[in-house]
């Protein structure tokens, strides 16, 4: 473990959001772990973002003052002005508050709380418990065995072999390490409701205390999140799934002020956007944040997030400074839909 630790404290955050596997038949899938409510299975940040300096690592949520923190978070929604920001008609990014509702710390509490009761899973899926997701038949032997079995069975190429084999094996270690630095457990907001009608997979894993669990880290996850992008800080906004479950002014604010981000999501096959943009649309948007990462960090760390090649088209559209289109309009983007769902 204190190997691990040496290694891990250095690592990107956000290298770990998604850990694969691989199927005899199916090749290369994403772990079936049931994330934390909010965030996307696959954000909008790439290997470009893994090489700045200014990202969250590890050692920043592990810092010693978990406890400290967690005082902070049951303090913060108290305060009217912090948990006004929560709301899902609250203004947009109000940085003038980010001291008074420590805004960074709420950030890092809840990368906590996602990091760990993801690895939680992970573990149970891939070693204590061989039927836990039903991914692979495997009665003998527990899951990542039986991945690192498929891995030299399927991939012939062996520097492709090696890299899977690594990925796997760090992603285990990885869940392992974090298992023991989440040891003492969460802090939750009180008197959060469950939502006795959402469903969970039908597996020993998933108990009524593991359900009431699971639901009351979300909440508190979510909210605690929602509070730290919305009084600005710069991690939070770049983990915070912009969407039609923000405001209007929230989404024009990021449009301003992290116009690389806004692209990139709206760019995204995965994002909230899909039903507002057709494909063709979203291909420009990620153009136009190739053109940006292109102008800012040079041509061979923007081929790191996305592949010239495949949007040439929609590069020379970009660049003949045609017009994007955007989910319903501009100036007051999902509002009707915010309505709707009020």
């Amino acid at each position: 473990m204190e190997a691990l630790s040496e290694y891990f404290l250095n690592e990107p955050v956000r290298a770990y959001s998604q850990l694969n596997y691989y199927d005899r038949e199916q090749g290369l899938l994403p772990l079936p772990i049931k994330l934390i409510n909010s965030r996307p299975s696959i954000l909008p940040y790439s290997y470009v973002d893994l090489k700045l300096e200014d990202i969250p690592r590890w050692r920043d949520i592990f810092d010693g003052k978990l406890d400290q923190r967690s005082d902070t978070l049951l303090d913060v929604p108290t305060n009217p002005k912090c948990q006004a920001l929560s709301e899902r008609t609250s203004p947009g990014i109000q940085p003038e508050l980010a001291e008074q509702c420590a805004a960074r710390e709420l950030f890092k509490y809840a990368a906590y709380l996602d990091g760990c009761f993801v690895a939680l899973q992970r573990v149970q899926i891939l070693v204590n418990n061989p039927s836990y997701s039903g991914i692979l038949s495997n009665e003998t032997s527990n899951t990542y065995e039986v991945v690192q079995e498929i891995i030299e069975e399927k991939i012939s190429d062996v520097s492709q072999r090696t890299s899977a084999r690594n990925r796997l094996e760090k992603g285990l270690f990885h869940a392992v390490w974090m298992g023991s630095q989440c040891a003492d457990g969460y802090v939750m907001l009180p008197d959060i409701e469950i939502d006795e009608t959402m469903e969970f997979p039908k597996t020993f894993f998933w108990q009524p205390r593991t359900i009431e669990v699971f639901q009351r880290v979300n909440v508190t996850h979510d909210t605690i999140l929602k509070i730290a992008a919305k009084s600005g800080d710069s991690w939070a906004i770049q983990s915070y799934p912009l969407g039609i479950l923000t405001s209007s002014e929230f989404n024009a604010d990021v449009q301003k002020d992290y116009p690389l981000l806004f692209h990139r999501h709206l760019g995204s096959p995965t994002g909230w956007f899909r039903s507002e943009l057709t494909f063709e649309e979203q291909a420009r948007h990620r153009a136009q944040a190739y053109l940006m990462l292109e102008a800012t960090l040079g041509a061979e760390n923007a081929k790191l997030e996305y592949d010239p090649t495949e949007l040439e088209e929609a590069i020379r559209y970009v660049s003949d400074g045609r017009q994007l289109k955007y989910p319903r309009s501009r100036q007051d983007i999902f509002e009707v839909l915010s309505d709707d769902l009020d």
